[in-house]
C-alpha cells in the first residue's frame, strides 16, 4: 500500500508505494481506511525516533498519530495510533478502543488537523484546573496564542465559559485578528522588558512557550484573585528557574496537560465533545497534501499539514 516510512531514526520520511498492508488476528483491533491524518509536532518526535511511542518500535516504521477514516462498514471515525503510529498510510489497524465515532458531517481534514493542537487547551479544563475555583466569565492568559494550538483554545475558552481572553505573542498583527478581549506583545529584544501591568486580576494561564516569556509573565502578574497556572509547551524553552519568593507571595497554582497530566481514559471520556467542537470550529489555515508530497511538508516546518491517502 501507499504509505510514509521511516528507514532509520533520525532521516526524513519518504513515500513509498510497496509498505505491507496492516493485518492483525487481536480481536480487538480494528483496520481504518484513512481519509485524513494529521503531522503534528508529536509525529515529528516519532520520526526522529524521540517520543515515547517509538521505544519499542521496529523499522521501517509507520509515522502518524491519530486522523479520520472509514471503518469497513463505513462509519466515519476518529482513531488514535499514538501508540503504535501507522496513520500515514492507506489503512491502519488500531485497538477498537481507539476509535470514536466522528460528529455527522465532519471535514475530515479539519477534524484530523485540530483535535491535536485542541486537546491541550480542552484536557487542562476537563482535567487539569479545579473548575470550582473559576469564577463565572473568568479571564483566561493564553501565551502563545498565534500558534494553532492558541488559536484554537481562544475558541475553546469561549465555548467552556471565559468572558475575557487575554492573547500573548510577539506578532500584534496576528493577535488583532484574533477575538481577543486584550493582547500583549512580548518584547522583541529582552523578554523581560514586556509591559505586563495592563493584565489585572487573572483567572488560569494557558502558556504554550514557557522559557523567558513564562518567568516575566509570572513575576509580573499582579492578580488580587487565586491564579491557575497550566504549562503547555516549551516553544521558547524548556526550562526556567522559579525564585521561591515568587511562589510564597502569589495565589498560584502551577500545572501543567499532557497525557502523564491525565489518563487515556480521561482522554476517552471528553472526547466525544472535543470532536464536537473542534467541528464547530471556523475553517483554520491547514496545508492538504498527499503522501507523495511528504518531502516538500517535511520541510515545510511552520505549515500545519493534513495528509490525505
Amino acid at each position: 500500500m501507499r504509505a510514509i516510512t521511516v528507514s532509520s531514526w533520525g532521516s526524513a520520511p519518504t513515500f513509498t508505494t510497496s509498505h505491507p498492508q496492516p493485518v492483525s488476528s487481536d480481536p480487538d483491533s480494528v483496520t481504518v481506511k484513512v481519509l485524513a491524518a494529521g503531522l503534528h509536532q508529536l509525529v515529528r518526535g516519532q520520526v526522529v525516533g524521540t517520543h515515547y511511542s517509538t521505544k519499542k518500535a521496529a523499522l521501517p516504521y509507520v509515522p502518524g498519530a491519530d486522523g479520520v477514516g472509514t471503518l469497513p462498514d463505513g462509519q466515519t471515525v476518529y482513531f488514535s495510533s499514538i501508540a503504535s503510529g501507522g496513520a500515514f498510510a492507506e489503512y491502519v489497524s488500531v485497538p477498537a478502543s481507539a476509535v470514536t465515532a466522528a460528529p455527522t458531517g465532519v471535514d475530515p481534514v479539519q477534524i484530523a488537523g485540530l483535535v491535536n493542537p485542541g486537546m491541550s487547551s480542552w484536557m487542562a479544563l476537563a482535567a487539569r484546573v479545579d473548575r470550582e475555583r473559576l469564577p463565572q466569565a473568568f479571564t483566561v492568559v493564553i501565551v502563545g496564542v498565534t500558534a494553532l494550538s492558541g488559536k484554537v483554545a481562544v475558541h475553546f475558552m469561549r465555548q467552556l465559559g471565559a468572558g475575557k481572553v487575554i492573547g500573548v505573542a510577539r506578532n500584534a498583527a496576528e493577535m488583532a485578528a484574533l477575538n481577543l478581549d486584550q493582547s500583549i506583545v512580548l518584547a522583541e529584544t529582552k523578554i523581560a522588558d514586556t509591559d505586563f501591568s495592563t493584565l489585572g486580576d487573572v483567572d488560569l494561564i494557558l502558556d504554550y512557550l514557557y522559557g523567558p516569556p513564562a518567568l516575566a509573565l509570572l513575576t509580573a502578574l499582579d492578580s488580587k484573585v487565586p491564579t491557575q497556572y497550566v504549562q503547555v509547551g516549551s516553544v521558547a524553552g524548556p526550562d526556567i528557574a522559579l525564585p521561591a519568593a515568587l511562589l510564597r507571595s502569589k495565589d498560584l497554582t502551577l500545572g501543567g496537560t499532557g497525557p502523564g497530566s491525565w489518563s487515556m481514559a480521561q482522554f476517552n471520556k471528553e472526547l466525544p465533545a472535543l470532536l464536537a467542537a473542534v467541528a464547530k470550529l471556523p475553517p483554520q489555515d491547514i496545508k492538504v497534501r498527499k503522501l507523495e508530497d511528504v518531502d516538500v511538508a517535511w520541510a515545510a516546518k511552520r505549515e500545519r499539514t493534513v495528509f490525505v491517502p
